[in-house]
C-alpha cells in the first residue's frame, strides 16, 4: 500500500486550494490559497502530535466560509482592520 502521505496528499490539498480561492474572492485577497494551505498543513501537524490520529483530514470547510465571509464584512462595516481582527477572534477560541 502507499504510504499514509502520498494517500493524503490530495484529499488535504485540494479543499485548501477550492476554499482558498474562495477565501480570496470573500476577503479582497487577504486571506487565500497559501494562507489556507499553510494553516491546514499547521492545524494538521498539530492535531496529529496532540491526538494520537495522524490520519485525520483538517481544514477548511464551508461553514468556516460562510463565518469568515460574514466576519469580514462586520470588520469592513465598523472599519476595523480585518486580519488584526482575525487574531483576536483565534486567540479568544484557542484560549477560551
Amino acid at each position: 500500500p502507499p504510504p499514509p502521505f502520498s494517500s493524503l496528499f490530495s484529499p488535504c490539498l485540494s479543499p485548501a486550494v477550492t476554499f482558498g480561492a474562495a477565501f480570496a474572492d470573500a476577503t479582497d485577497n487577504q486571506l487565500g490559497v497559501i494562507e489556507t494551505i499553510i494553516s491546514s498543513g499547521m492545524s494538521g501537524l498539530i492535531y496529529s502530535f496532540l491526538s494520537g490520529q495522524p490520519l485525520c483530514i483538517l481544514g477548511a470547510t464551508g461553514p468556516e466560509l460562510a463565518f469568515t465571509v460574514v466576519f469580514y464584512e462586520i470588520c469592513q462595516s465598523m472599519e476595523v482592520d480585518f486580519l488584526a481582527a482575525r487574531v483576536w477572534q483565534a486567540l479568544w477560541c484557542s484560549l477560551f
